[in-house]
């Protein structure tokens, strides 16, 4: 079991709010769209944050296993969880920051970086890989936030970013038997080095999960709920942003004993595998 803390705001935060996707439109002119609904955020004075719910297995099993954090006990929205790294007005000249379960080959060496790369945000850009999207700007300065990524890279004792990894990646493909990481306080690696980031600049990601058990379903769920506790602190720092969820796995059951409607538009179909 995740032992995790439930916000007690009555209402989801009225600053991150759905934001629909246009028939046929890609991540990044959401994203483009997004931003300028929220009022197009400062490098200066925010970082971004975003969220992706991936459609493939992998995802799936990361989806899946996140379950546990909710209430409904439906798969996490959510599989993956980006630092954006702006360079310029456009998200298109953006690289994407993270620590993705799949590392990438040579000539990169993994331990180098405590399992830290940095991509082009172009390369999330397909809605039918990541029909789920959600961007979030955190009042952190960037440069600050990519000074302590830096940190991250070379100290691998505040947080052995590969040890997520290899449980993640176990638990993902069915080896040895390998249980859900979260039981075993293992959060996924890539929201556990945007919590130790944000930690670092005094801002609390995740106020109702301990910090090395961070997910993506645990950020969303700050993100969504926890914007009164956020008005409490000293500076009233609340996050702010936009989403676009409409994807869920078909999971049917009796009306009367169904948990409340998903925050957002109809489900999407999954489709059949073939035969």
């Amino acid at each position: 079991m995740v032992y995790t803390t439930r916000s007690s705001a009555a209402k989801p935060n009225p600053d991150f709010t759905a934001f629909a996707r246009q028939p046929g439109e890609g991540n990044l002119a959401w994203g483009e769209r997004a931003a300028v609904d929220i009022g197009q955020v400062d490098p200066d004075e925010c970082t971004y944050l975003v969220l992706l719910g991936g459609a493939d297995t992998l995802a799936f099993r990361v989806r899946v296993a996140q379950a546990h954090l909710r209430p409904d006990m439906l798969p996490s929205l959510w599989s993956h969880s980006l630092l954006v790294k702006l360079r310029g007005p456009s998200l298109r000249n953006a690289q994407a920051i993270s620590v993705p379960l799949v590392q990438p080959g040579g000539p990169a060496y993994p331990p180098y970086e405590n399992g830290v790369v940095e991509t082009r945000l172009t390369d999330f850009d397909d809605p039918e890989r990541f029909p789920n999207i959600a961007i979030a700007a955190l009042p952190i300065p960037q440069s600050r936030i990519l000074q302590r990524v830096d940190v991250f890279r070379s100290a691998r004792s505040s947080l052995d970013g590969l040890e997520h990894v290899l449980r993640w990646l176990a638990f993902s493909w069915g080896v040895a038997r390998t249980g859900n990481p979260l039981h075993e306080n293992y959060g996924l690696p890539s929201a556990c080095m945007l919590e130790i980031v944000c930690a670092a600049e005094d801002f609390e990601l995740t106020p109702g999960l301990e910090s090395r058990v961070s997910c993506p379903e645990a950020i969303w769920a700050s993100l969504r709920h926890w914007h009164e506790y956020y008005e409490k602190t000293g500076d009233r720092k609340v996050p702010y942003g936009r989403y676009s969820a409409d994807h869920w796995y078909p999971i049917l059951e009796p009306r009367d004993r169904h948990p409340p409607a998903p925050p957002q538009g109809p489900r999407r179909r999954a489709k059949k595998p073939p035969r």
